[in-house]
């Protein structure tokens, strides 16, 4: 990958302003094919377009981008060398399982393709003009999906989008209405994108940015999206540990900590929008043998109870065999297409939707859950899978996590793994690298800008001193 910066004398090159639009062609595409198809009834399969628009448009940033940056390109290897382990991972478990092709294909993209997308956007040498342009897309996008659960709330409580046909909704999931738990995803990406906003968007009032914060918030209420907050609040607590060697910064968080909980406490306590958060504060669920937790991990039972070999703890029991977004719904909603392409499947994603049709308690929330993203990870792909995909989100750690925000956003991604499947939901993992990647190309940009100046600086010093000597001497 060798790339011409945008920001030297040179004519502009066609390349970067295409792979520009690339990025947010491919980003709406995931973003918005959900309430597309429900609206103009077009065939779901169209939901699955990304699956090819993503990994093309990579492909056309690595062949046609020239970045000269020695930062952007090493990231750019290590990412490719950790998406490349992960292939590995997810083949050998293919092959020990003797798992259909089609299967280690989808199951590679599903969790995967946030990887992707953001690899794209590194690799793309954005001018000032660019890195503006995607960042007015993220931030109409985010207002639309927003605006779209807001009217979806009372319309769901009349009863009138499901006399449209739309059976089975599942609540106000603005633009990813509909899908298997429209309401999360939807109040993920707006509690994700009022923290970018409201730590890195300074130029925007500050009323702006707690308006931004207060409808973001307003929306875990309506759409009974409980789970985010204890999300979150874990991820801070993540966040203060690992800042434990910083006195200082600790404070602060435990502080930020302790005034929200108190303000938090207070509301539920003593306003009736909040009562809902103390639905499930039942002691006697959690108990060392309490049922929550046998709830929650009858999953992991289940596949235990099928391991055949001491490998399978390596290598799992292949792809979209176990209780993983794939091998729960993916693999049953599209059968008629992934079928006739080799797709072979396991009984024990099934058998935990049954188990949770008959469960009170994780047909009450879905924090009891026994179908999540690592249980799904790692039951699909093993130990094996669960490493390599922690060296995914290592990477993005290490070059994204610019600053607290955006790292307990991705502390809260990892601990949302143990609730549900958010992990392989594409609109929402893409909006989450849509909304690291931007901080990481303006740091990138400020950075050459500032190094421009100093050489400039340097060489204009240089200049007036070389006129200078002569006359001393």
């Amino acid at each position: 990958m060798y790339l011409h910066s945008p920001t030297t004398k040179k004519p502009k090159k066609k390349g970067w302003i295409d792979n520009t639009s690339l990025i947010i062609l491919a980003f709406s595409v995931v973003f918005y094919s959900r309430i597309f198809c429900a609206i103009t009834r077009a065939p779901s399969i169209l939901n699955l377009a990304h699956f090819a628009v993503v990994p093309f448009v990579l492909g056309v940033v690595l062949f046609t981008s020239r970045a000269k940056d020695r930062k952007q390109i090493n990231i750019a290897y290590s990412f490719v060398l950790g998406l490349l382990i992960f292939l590995v991972a997810v083949l050998a478990s293919a092959l020990w399982n003797n798992t259909g092709l089609i299967n280690a294909i989808v199951s590679f993209m599903m969790l995967c393709e946030p990887f992707i997308f953001l690899l794209s956007i590194v690799c793309i040498p954005m001018s000032a003009e660019s890195i503006t342009r995607i960042k007015k897309w993220l931030m109409w996008s985010a207002v639309i999906n927003f605006v779209l659960a807001a009217f979806q709330k009372p319309l769901i409580d009349a009863g009138k989008l499901n006399a449209n046909g739309f059976n089975g909704t599942d609540g106000c999931g603005g633009v990813f209405f509909v899908s298997g738990a429209g309401n999360y995803v939807s109040a993920s990406v707006s509690i994700a994108f009022a923290l970018y906003f409201f730590t890195n968007e300074k130029t925007f009032p500050l009323w702006m940015r707690i308006a931004a914060i207060l409808a973001a918030f307003w929306q875990i209420l309506f759409s009974d999206s409980k789970q985010l907050l204890l999300g979150y609040l874990i991820a801070w607590g993540l966040l203060v540990l690992a800042n434990a060697q910083d006195f200082g910064k600790s404070i602060k968080l435990l502080s930020a900590i302790a005034i929200f909980g108190y303000g938090f406490l207070w509301c539920v306590q003593n306003l009736e929008a909040f009562a809902g958060f103390t639905s499930w504060a039942r002691p006697e669920l959690y108990g060392l043998d309490g049922y929550a937790w046998y709830t929650k991990f009858y999953s992991v039972r289940s596949i235990v109870s099928h391991y055949q070999s001491s490998l399978d703890w390596l290598f799992g029991l292949g792809p979209g065999h176990t209780v993983s977004r794939l091998g729960v719904w993916f693999l049953r909603d599209y059968w008629s297409i992934l079928g006739p392409l080799g797709a072979t499947t396991n009984p024990i994603g099934q058998e935990g939707m049954d188990f949770c049709v008959s469960s009170w308690l994780c047909s009450g929330s879905s924090l009891f859950s026994p179908i999540f993203g690592w249980a799904g990870i790692w039951g699909d792909l093993g130990l094996l899978g669960v490493g390599a995909y922690l060296f995914l989100c290592y990477l993005a750690w290490q070059h994204f996590g610019l600053d607290d925000s955006l790292k307990v956003t991705l502390l809260t991604v990892l601990v949302m793994g143990f609730i549900f499947t958010q992990l392989e939901e594409p609109g929402f993992m893409l909006s989450i690298a849509f909304m690291v990647g931007i901080p990481w190309q303006e740091q990138r940009l400020k950075k050459q800008t500032r190094q421009r100046q100093e050489t400039g600086n340097r060489e204009q010093g240089e200049y007036f001193l070389s006129l200078t000597l002569p006359e001393e001497r």
